[in-house]
Parts: structure tokens; sequence; C-alpha cells
């Protein structure tokens, strides 16, 4: 006998196919974890869940400016239940979870909101919509711009005077338009 030999015990039949597939799963699970953690998932106070998919930049909105969004609506199956790529709105006249959506976001940023019905629409949907009372609503959003409402305060202001001249009106008594 030899005194390199060692004695080899026989592998159980279809240990070497479990132990590729442990292999595998247990890389399927780390692809899918760091991809998770690419993902930022929150919660607010309120309840509205969401998805960062893009950071932004700058400031955020608040509450009493207005916005200019991309979003695209739907409802828990999957159903659009309204979409647009550029809409301009004032963020205190929308359903609170949506302004409270995008005061999450910087410019340039996405989400994806989860919006439960008690900050949508509850039991009082829109008027002829095909959103359901009591419904949850998804939402994708982009926000693409957005000003104070003291910046869209001023610009009305300004129009309101390029108007008057533009009519011959002349300015009122004691207004001076700005020297550029």
């Amino acid at each position: 006998m030899s005194v390199t030999a060692v004695p080899l015990q026989p592998i159980q039949r279809g240990s070497v196919r479990r132990f590729w597939l442990a292999m595998i799963l247990l890389a399927a699970c780390a692809i899918v974890l760091a991809w998770a953690g690419n993902r930022q998932f929150g919660r607010t106070g309120s309840g509205l869940r969401y998805q960062m998919l893009t950071e932004g930049t700058g400031a955020s909105p608040t509450h009493d400016d207005f916005a200019l969004v991309r979003y695209k609506g739907t409802l828990p199956d999957g159903t659009v239940f309204d979409e647009n790529a550029s809409a301009p709105m004032e963020l205190a006249s929308t359903v609170p979870g949506f302004s409270e959506a995008v005061t999450l976001l910087k410019k340039g940023g996405s989400l994806r909101a989860w919006i439960p019905a008690k900050l949508a629409y509850g039991d009082h949907p829109p008027q002829g919509s095909n959103i359901p009372a009591n419904s949850d609503l998804q939402f994708e959003i982009g926000l693409l711009e957005f000003k104070t409402r003291a910046e869209v305060m001023e610009a009305q202001r300004m129009m309101q005077m390029q108007q008057m001249l533009q009519g011959g009106q002349g300015l009122p008594p004691g207004v001076e338009l700005p020297q550029q």
C-alpha cells in the first residue's frame, strides 16, 4: 500500500448538482440585493411610499411652489388613468400625496410614488374619471422645473405691465419699468 493514498468516501448522488444550484441561487440573491441597494426606497410620516429613481440637483420645491412636471398615474392593476409629459401645476392645488412626492424631488430628479387613498382622492374621485373610490394610486413623476410663488407673481405683474404698454394705456401713475 502506498503512503500517499487517501481513502475517499463516495459522495451522495446529486450532491454536486445541489452545490452548483446553491451557488447560482446565492449569486442571484447578491445581484438582486446590489441592484436594490442602488435604488432609494422610503416612506414619509404621512404614509407616502416612494422609490427615488434619479436624484436631481439643487433645491426642492415647497408645497406653495409651482412646478413643471412629467408624470404617469396608474391604478393598482396597472391601468393608466392620466399621463402628461410637461404639466405646469400649483402644488398646493394637487392631491396631498402628489404634492408631497414632488417636494421630495430636486430639479431633474424622478421617483415612483405609491399614494394611499387617504392622500389621494379618498372616496371622492374626480367626476368622470376611471379612478375608483378609495383607490391607492401609483405615479412616476419627474421634476422638470419649479418656481416659487413670489417668482410667479412677479412674472405675472411684469406681463400685466407689458400688456398695458402694448395696449396703449401706458403705465399707471408711480410705476416705472426696471432698467435693463
